[in-house]
């Protein structure tokens, strides 16, 4: 889930208050929340912006795979 604030007080407030309500068990089990810059508006519908950073994550991943493809299929050919 994705919170989106403007400035690094009110994350750091928001992270806070995220990490007091997180169950010791979650925690455990190494479920965690970090800050993040982004270029999403603060105040974004928190489901909507975790869509868009699933997408855009999905899409970084993807060309990166490709990448890796490419260099690895290039470095056979030598």
């Amino acid at each position: 889930m994705v919170e989106v604030v403007s400035g690094a007080s009110n994350a750091e407030l928001a992270l806070k208050r995220l990490q007091e309500c997180q169950d010791s068990v979650d925690h455990f089990q190494g479920w965690r929340y970090f800050l993040e810059k982004t270029d999403l508006k603060a105040g974004t519908d928190p489901i909507k912006a975790t869509s868009l950073r699933q997408t855009a994550l999905d899409t970084r991943e993807s060309v990166a795979m490709q990448e890796e493809k490419s260099v690895s299929e290039s470095s056979s050919d030598i």
